[in-house]
């Protein structure tokens, strides 16, 4: 048994009158008679009649789940009912009134609360998609306002946006119609606006949640739809793969610009607490007054912050460790000191990007430079991202350096490893981490050389190779993976290893040589370990060349060439050098 009731809104109007129509509920019946009698009373005669905006269907069938849906015409109500029929007749009916009933954006505040907080970027995730509620409307933001009360009723951290990075979309009012309306071409219109305001790349990862909250909400939250709408969205095209290389002359002058960074962070360190000593004893009424006598105070103690600054140069080794382990930034500014194993040559990252545990190899100088840092901290780099960045950016300023990332650090990590030859991709992979051996393909070619002298040496041994229709054929004891053979056929035939720089310690543009010496400051180049046994795997070395770093008075990691340490020195006034790359 089906039928339809009409619970569209009542219409009273009055010829020529427009300013009197009104709309009631289908309801509010008393309503539509007592707004009738007032205007009969007036000598009007008013017109009601029902709209057809509302069709509510109730089918109820014996052995058979009872369906309610709503729809916008009556025609729409019949057409459900007339398949609905057909359907279940042929045993192939499937409900799909739970998804006329519910909105994309009330499916998006659920994916907030049970399916965000489980992505390990899940603060991204939920920044991106309230965003979406907030651009589109004032439904919208009614939904964002009810998701974070629900969010504070269970003691969760709200996020109060105090300014916005994100560029807002104006296409984005789809996403308040029924899961079971959309289309396609709706989520087309938002990703041609969007391609408009951001990068490619950008929408290819809106895409992605996209996909995901379709995909949660119709296999797990049984919301089915005759067809997904996601499955025929076009991505768009874009190439965003970097293959930027670190000179030898631009990582002279990058370790240089570190140099100079941490020494200035390290006087700064000092002169603060030079600073607060001397204006312990005082009391001031305001921070206000208290600036105004700390400045000539600090003018006063910086030439002893500068003698006696004990200098850590985490900038330089934090460089040196990116470009020996290819590390990513987030693995190597979250390692604590319990994770690194000197004995084993190696760190553990209990937590990567693609969600698996992986041990980095460190080389033996690397690992020298390591036990000089202070142990007084929990991690090993003890500085903030934010700060990490920022000094980055600084660096390659004062270095002249242009469109170098931090990232940029782990492909020059990875292609010194390829260009030395004795590493095949497999190996790349363990020691990169990445899950997919594609990812790596990328560094094939420079791996060709090793494929060459294998080759080399097999053809030398005839009992390697037989002859074959007047062809060189290799045979099983040639000891040569057809796998190798087929990925790098095409490579290059061989390329040249990239030694690190030489450098030579120069006195920093701020300070002419001169001033140094009679500062007694000129820092010391000083080699800390030089890997010289062959490369045999990922833990011996990326290059032929020991990793060096600059000296500074009070150096807590420098040691001489006759292994004294450069702290316990006298300390005088100076400025740092440029450093030794690796």
């Amino acid at each position: 048994m089906a039928d339809i009731t009409n619970r569209s809104r009542l219409c009273v109007t009055v010829k020529n009158r427009d300013d009197l129509t009104q709309h009631f509920s289908f309801n509010k019946l008393d309503d539509v008679e007592a707004y009738i009698a007032t205007l009969r009373a007036q000598r009007l005669k008013p017109r009601v009649e029902q709209l057809d905006e509302s069709w509510l269907v109730r089918i109820r069938e014996k052995g058979h789940k009872a369906l309610t849906a709503t729809f916008k015409t009556r025609t729409d109500a019949e057409r459900f009912i007339a398949r609905t029929a057909e359907e279940r007749s042929r045993g192939l009916f499937v409900d799909y009134t739970a998804s006329l009933k519910v909105s994309l954006a009330e499916l998006i505040v659920r994916y907030l609360l049970e399916e965000a907080p489980k992505h390990k970027s899940h603060q991204v995730l939920a920044y991106s998609l309230e965003g979406w509620l907030a651009d589109s409307g004032s439904a919208g933001l009614e939904l964002l306002k009810k998701y974070r009360e629900q969010l504070r009723q269970q003691g969760l951290p709200v996020r109060e946006g105090k300014f916005q990075m994100r560029r807002s979309s104006d296409e984005l009012a789809w996403i308040h119609k029924p899961l079971s309306e959309i289309t396609t071409v709706d989520i087309e219109n938002f990703i041609g606006d969007r391609l408009e305001a951001v990068e490619p790349s950008t929408v290819d990862r809106e895409i992605d949640r996209l996909k995901s909250i379709f995909k949660v909400a119709i296999v797990v939250w049984d919301y089915p739809l005759a067809k997904n709408p996601m499955d025929a969205v076009r991505r768009p095209k874009y190439f965003n793969e970097r293959d930027r290389r670190i000179s030898d002359d631009e990582e002279r002058r990058l370790l240089e610009a570190f140099a100079t960074l941490d020494f200035e962070r390290a006087v700064e360190a000092r002169l603060s607490e030079l600073a607060n000593a001397a204006l312990a004893d005082q009391v001031f009424s305001s921070n206000s007054a208290r600036k105004k006598v700390l400045a000539p105070v600090r003018a006063k103690l910086l030439p002893l912050a500068r003698e006696t600054a004990e200098v850590v140069p985490y900038l330089q080794v934090f460089y040196l460790f990116q470009v020996m382990t290819a590390a990513r930034r987030g693995e190597t500014l979250g390692l604590p000191w319990q994770h690194i194993d000197f004995d084993a040559k190696t760190a553990f990252l209990p937590e990567t990007k693609n969600g698996r545990p992986r041990k980095l190899a460190l080389r033996e100088d690397l690992l020298e430079l390591l036990r000089d840092l202070p142990r007084g901290t929990q991690r090993v780099f003890d500085m903030g991202v934010d700060y990490v960045v920022g000094a980055w950016s600084k660096a390659c300023a004062i270095a002249g350096i242009t469109d170098l990332r931090i990232h940029d650090a782990r492909h020059e990590a990875l292609s010194r490893l390829a260009e030395s030859g004795k590493f095949t991709l497999p190996e790349l992979q363990v020691f990169s981490g990445h899950r997919d051996l594609r990812m790596l393909m990328r560094y094939a070619h420079l791996c060709s050389s090793r494929l060459a002298r294998k080759l080399d040496e097999c053809f030398k041994d005839s009992a390697k190779f037989r002859v074959h229709r007047g062809r060189k054929v290799l045979n099983k004891a040639a000891d040569v993976p057809l796998s190798e053979v087929t990925t790098l056929a095409d490579a290059a035939d061989e390329a040249p290893s990239v030694p690190a720089p030489a450098v030579e310690a120069t006195p920093p543009p701020s300070c002419s040589p001169d001033a140094q010496s009679e500062a007694g400051l000129i820092a010391k180049e000083v080699p800390v370990v030089t890997a010289s046994a062959p490369v045999a795997s990922a833990s011996t070395a990326s290059s032929e060349v020991g990793a060096r770093v600059i000296a500074f008075p009070a150096s807590r990691i420098v040691r001489d060439a006759t292994g004294e340490s450069v702290a316990s020195r006298p300390r005088s006034e100076g400025a740092p050098q440029a450093p030794r790359a690796g």
